[in-house]
Protein backbone atom coordinates (compact mmCIF):
# COMPACT_ATOMS: atom_id res chain seq x y z
CA UNK A 1 0.00 0.00 0.00
CA UNK A 2 1.11 3.51 -0.72
CA UNK A 3 2.28 5.60 2.21
CA UNK A 4 1.11 9.14 2.67
CA UNK A 5 3.03 10.20 5.77
CA UNK A 6 2.62 13.75 7.02
CA UNK A 7 5.95 15.53 7.56
CA UNK A 8 5.76 18.39 10.05
CA UNK A 9 8.17 21.12 8.94
CA UNK A 10 8.09 23.44 11.93
CA UNK A 11 10.94 25.70 10.91
CA UNK A 12 9.56 26.72 7.53
CA UNK A 13 5.89 25.72 7.29
CA UNK A 14 2.80 27.23 8.85
CA UNK A 15 1.95 25.82 12.30
CA UNK A 16 -0.20 26.62 15.34
CA UNK A 17 0.61 25.65 18.91
CA UNK A 18 -2.40 26.78 21.00
CA UNK A 19 -1.46 24.78 24.11
CA UNK A 20 2.27 25.50 24.16
CA UNK A 21 3.35 28.28 26.53
CA UNK A 22 6.97 28.38 25.38
CA UNK A 23 7.71 31.25 22.97
CA UNK A 24 9.97 30.17 20.14
CA UNK A 25 11.49 32.84 17.93
CA UNK A 26 12.22 31.58 14.42
CA UNK A 27 13.14 33.65 11.39
CA UNK A 28 10.57 31.83 9.28
CA UNK A 29 10.84 33.79 6.06
CA UNK A 30 14.63 33.63 6.00
CA UNK A 31 14.80 29.84 6.28
CA UNK A 32 16.33 28.18 3.24
CA UNK A 33 14.19 25.56 1.48
CA UNK A 34 15.02 22.01 2.52
CA UNK A 35 14.59 18.78 0.66
CA UNK A 36 11.87 16.44 1.94
CA UNK A 37 12.35 12.75 1.13
CA UNK A 38 9.69 10.08 1.65
CA UNK A 39 11.09 6.68 0.68
CA UNK A 40 9.74 3.16 1.06
CA UNK A 41 10.87 -0.34 0.17
CA UNK A 42 8.59 -3.15 1.33
CA UNK A 43 8.60 -6.93 1.08
CA UNK A 44 5.39 -6.79 -0.97
CA UNK A 45 5.65 -7.15 -4.73
CA UNK A 46 4.87 -3.62 -5.83
CA UNK A 47 6.31 -0.47 -7.39
CA UNK A 48 8.63 0.94 -4.72
CA UNK A 49 8.59 4.75 -4.54
CA UNK A 50 10.76 7.65 -3.45
CA UNK A 51 9.04 11.03 -3.26
CA UNK A 52 11.17 14.20 -3.29
CA UNK A 53 9.93 17.73 -2.65
CA UNK A 54 11.08 20.96 -1.02
CA UNK A 55 9.81 23.03 1.87
CA UNK A 56 8.35 26.48 1.35
CA UNK A 57 8.51 29.75 3.25
CA UNK A 58 6.15 30.48 6.15
CA UNK A 59 3.94 32.79 4.08
CA UNK A 60 3.60 30.35 1.17
CA UNK A 61 1.00 27.62 0.82
CA UNK A 62 1.67 24.25 2.45
CA UNK A 63 1.98 22.57 -0.95
CA UNK A 64 5.61 21.48 -1.20
CA UNK A 65 7.00 21.82 -4.75
CA UNK A 66 8.13 18.57 -6.36
CA UNK A 67 11.80 18.03 -7.21
CA UNK A 68 12.26 16.73 -10.76
CA UNK A 69 15.34 15.57 -12.60
CA UNK A 70 17.09 13.91 -9.66
CA UNK A 71 19.25 10.81 -9.90
CA UNK A 72 17.75 8.23 -7.52
CA UNK A 73 19.08 4.72 -6.93
CA UNK A 74 18.29 1.96 -4.46
CA UNK A 75 20.99 -0.63 -3.83
CA UNK A 76 20.40 -4.01 -2.26
CA UNK A 77 23.77 -4.12 -0.52
CA UNK A 78 23.23 -7.74 0.53
CA UNK A 79 22.53 -8.98 -2.98
CA UNK A 80 24.88 -6.50 -4.68
CA UNK A 81 22.27 -5.11 -7.09
CA UNK A 82 21.34 -1.50 -7.88
CA UNK A 83 18.11 -0.18 -9.38
CA UNK A 84 17.97 3.30 -10.93
CA UNK A 85 14.49 4.73 -10.42
CA UNK A 86 12.52 6.49 -13.13
CA UNK A 87 10.45 9.61 -12.55
CA UNK A 88 6.72 9.18 -13.09
CA UNK A 89 4.70 12.16 -11.95
CA UNK A 90 6.79 15.16 -10.88
CA UNK A 91 8.97 14.34 -7.88
CA UNK A 92 7.81 10.71 -7.68
CA UNK A 93 10.56 8.20 -8.50
CA UNK A 94 9.62 4.56 -9.00
CA UNK A 95 11.06 1.11 -9.55
CA UNK A 96 9.51 -1.63 -11.60
CA UNK A 97 7.41 -4.05 -9.55
CA UNK A 98 9.70 -5.78 -7.07
CA UNK A 99 9.73 -7.04 -3.49
CA UNK A 100 12.35 -6.32 -0.86
CA UNK A 101 13.91 -9.20 1.07
CA UNK A 102 13.81 -9.38 4.89
CA UNK A 103 17.30 -9.27 6.37
CA UNK A 104 18.74 -7.41 3.38
CA UNK A 105 20.27 -3.95 3.73
CA UNK A 106 19.08 -1.24 1.34
CA UNK A 107 20.95 1.95 0.46
CA UNK A 108 19.26 5.04 -0.95
CA UNK A 109 21.27 7.50 -3.05
CA UNK A 110 19.88 10.81 -4.35
CA UNK A 111 21.73 13.51 -6.30
CA UNK A 112 19.90 16.72 -7.16
CA UNK A 113 21.15 20.22 -7.94
CA UNK A 114 24.63 19.39 -6.70
CA UNK A 115 23.38 17.98 -3.39
CA UNK A 116 23.71 14.34 -2.32
CA UNK A 117 21.48 12.54 0.17
CA UNK A 118 21.94 8.97 1.39
CA UNK A 119 20.32 6.57 3.79
CA UNK A 120 20.77 2.95 4.82
CA UNK A 121 18.08 0.70 6.26
CA UNK A 122 17.99 -3.04 6.96
CA UNK A 123 14.62 -4.72 6.45
CA UNK A 124 13.57 -6.63 9.61
CA UNK A 125 12.15 -10.13 9.62
CA UNK A 126 8.38 -10.20 9.08
CA UNK A 127 5.70 -10.51 11.75
CA UNK A 128 2.22 -11.57 10.68
CA UNK A 129 -0.84 -9.58 11.68
CA UNK A 130 -3.03 -12.43 12.95
CA UNK A 131 -6.35 -10.62 13.16
CA UNK A 132 -8.13 -7.26 13.08
CA UNK A 133 -11.43 -6.73 14.85
CA UNK A 134 -13.65 -3.85 15.97
CA UNK A 135 -13.64 -2.65 19.57
CA UNK A 136 -15.92 -0.18 21.36
CA UNK A 137 -14.63 2.22 24.01
CA UNK A 138 -16.55 2.94 27.22
CA UNK A 139 -17.78 6.09 25.47
CA UNK A 140 -19.11 4.07 22.52
CA UNK A 141 -16.38 5.07 20.05
CA UNK A 142 -15.47 2.47 17.42
CA UNK A 143 -11.79 1.52 17.22
CA UNK A 144 -9.70 -1.05 15.44
CA UNK A 145 -7.95 -3.72 17.53
CA UNK A 146 -5.19 -6.05 16.36
CA UNK A 147 -3.64 -9.33 17.44
CA UNK A 148 -0.09 -10.46 16.61
CA UNK A 149 2.71 -12.45 18.23
CA UNK A 150 6.00 -10.75 19.01
CA UNK A 151 9.01 -12.97 18.17
CA UNK A 152 11.21 -14.45 20.90
CA UNK A 153 14.19 -12.37 19.78
CA UNK A 154 14.32 -8.91 21.33
CA UNK A 155 14.50 -5.62 19.47
CA UNK A 156 11.32 -5.54 17.38
CA UNK A 157 9.73 -2.26 16.32
CA UNK A 158 6.30 -1.79 14.80
CA UNK A 159 4.37 0.88 12.93
CA UNK A 160 0.67 0.35 12.29
CA UNK A 161 -0.54 2.18 9.18
CA UNK A 162 -4.29 2.85 9.25
CA UNK A 163 -6.43 3.19 6.13
CA UNK A 164 -10.05 4.35 6.24
CA UNK A 165 -11.95 3.58 3.04
CA UNK A 166 -8.66 3.13 1.20
CA UNK A 167 -7.12 6.45 2.32
CA UNK A 168 -4.32 6.49 4.87
CA UNK A 169 -5.16 8.48 7.99
CA UNK A 170 -2.77 10.80 9.87
CA UNK A 171 -2.88 8.60 12.97
CA UNK A 172 0.50 7.40 14.22
CA UNK A 173 0.52 4.06 16.01
CA UNK A 174 3.88 2.58 17.04
CA UNK A 175 5.13 0.01 19.51
CA UNK A 176 8.33 -1.78 20.53
CA UNK A 177 8.77 -5.03 22.43
CA UNK A 178 10.65 -3.66 25.44
CA UNK A 179 7.90 -4.81 27.84
CA UNK A 180 6.14 -7.46 25.76
CA UNK A 181 8.94 -9.48 24.19
CA UNK A 182 7.75 -12.85 22.90
CA UNK A 183 4.13 -12.30 23.92
CA UNK A 184 0.83 -12.45 22.05
CA UNK A 185 -0.27 -8.82 21.70
CA UNK A 186 -3.94 -7.83 21.67
CA UNK A 187 -3.83 -4.07 21.14
CA UNK A 188 -6.57 -1.50 20.64
CA UNK A 189 -5.56 1.42 18.44
CA UNK A 190 -6.92 4.37 20.37
CA UNK A 191 -8.17 7.29 18.32
CA UNK A 192 -7.72 10.84 19.63
CA UNK A 193 -10.59 13.26 19.97
CA UNK A 194 -9.55 15.30 16.94
CA UNK A 195 -9.42 12.33 14.57
CA UNK A 196 -12.21 11.25 12.25
CA UNK A 197 -14.58 8.66 13.69
CA UNK A 198 -15.13 5.18 12.38
CA UNK A 199 -18.75 4.68 11.44
CA UNK A 200 -20.94 1.89 10.12
CA UNK A 201 -20.12 1.25 6.47
CA UNK A 202 -16.47 2.34 6.77
CA UNK A 203 -13.83 -0.08 5.51
CA UNK A 204 -10.87 -0.23 7.90
CA UNK A 205 -7.46 -1.61 6.96
CA UNK A 206 -4.47 -1.93 9.29
CA UNK A 207 -1.00 -2.74 7.96
CA UNK A 208 1.53 -3.99 10.51
CA UNK A 209 4.98 -2.83 9.42
CA UNK A 210 8.15 -4.21 10.97
CA UNK A 211 10.60 -1.30 11.01
CA UNK A 212 14.13 -0.70 12.29
CA UNK A 213 15.08 1.38 15.34
CA UNK A 214 15.87 4.51 13.30
CA UNK A 215 12.41 4.48 11.71
CA UNK A 216 10.86 3.91 15.14
CA UNK A 217 12.62 7.09 16.32
CA UNK A 218 11.32 8.95 13.29
CA UNK A 219 7.73 7.95 14.01
CA UNK A 220 8.17 8.57 17.75
CA UNK A 221 9.41 12.13 17.25
CA UNK A 222 6.74 12.72 14.59
CA UNK A 223 4.12 11.53 17.06
CA UNK A 224 5.49 13.81 19.77
CA UNK A 225 5.41 16.78 17.41
CA UNK A 226 1.90 15.96 16.20
CA UNK A 227 0.65 15.67 19.78
CA UNK A 228 2.62 18.79 20.84
CA UNK A 229 4.21 16.91 23.71
CA UNK A 230 7.77 17.86 22.89
CA UNK A 231 9.32 20.43 25.25
CA UNK A 232 10.71 22.25 22.23
CA UNK A 233 8.87 21.39 19.00
CA UNK A 234 11.22 20.17 16.30
CA UNK A 235 11.20 18.31 13.03
CA UNK A 236 11.06 14.49 13.26
CA UNK A 237 14.40 12.74 13.64
CA UNK A 238 15.38 11.85 10.07
CA UNK A 239 17.52 8.89 8.98
CA UNK A 240 18.57 10.76 5.83
CA UNK A 241 22.22 11.89 5.63
CA UNK A 242 22.92 15.18 3.86
CA UNK A 243 20.54 17.64 5.49
CA UNK A 244 17.17 16.55 4.09
CA UNK A 245 14.01 16.05 6.12
CA UNK A 246 11.97 12.87 5.94
CA UNK A 247 12.78 9.17 6.01
CA UNK A 248 13.82 6.03 4.14
CA UNK A 249 12.10 2.87 5.33
CA UNK A 250 12.81 -0.75 4.38
CA UNK A 251 10.02 -2.67 6.09
CA UNK A 252 7.85 -5.75 5.94
CA UNK A 253 4.09 -5.45 5.77
CA UNK A 254 1.15 -7.64 6.83
CA UNK A 255 -2.41 -6.31 6.44
CA UNK A 256 -5.97 -7.10 7.48
CA UNK A 257 -9.25 -5.35 6.66
CA UNK A 258 -12.69 -5.26 8.24
CA UNK A 259 -16.03 -3.66 7.39
CA UNK A 260 -17.45 -1.58 10.23
CA UNK A 261 -21.02 -2.76 10.87
CA UNK A 262 -21.65 -1.42 14.38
Amino acid sequence: MKHNHIIYILAVASFILPSCQKVIHIDLNAADPKYVIEGNVSDQTAIQTIKISKTVSFESSNTFPAVSGALVTITDATAGTTDTLTEGSAGMYMTTAMAGTPGHTYQLYIRSEGKVFTSTCTMPQPVTLDSLYVSKSVFGNTRGAIVYTDPAAKGNYYYFAEYKNGVQTDNIYIRNDDLVNGQVIDQTLSRGGGESKLESGDYLTISLECIDSAMYQFYYTLQQTKNQNAATPANPQSNIVGGALGYFSAHTSSSKSVLITQ
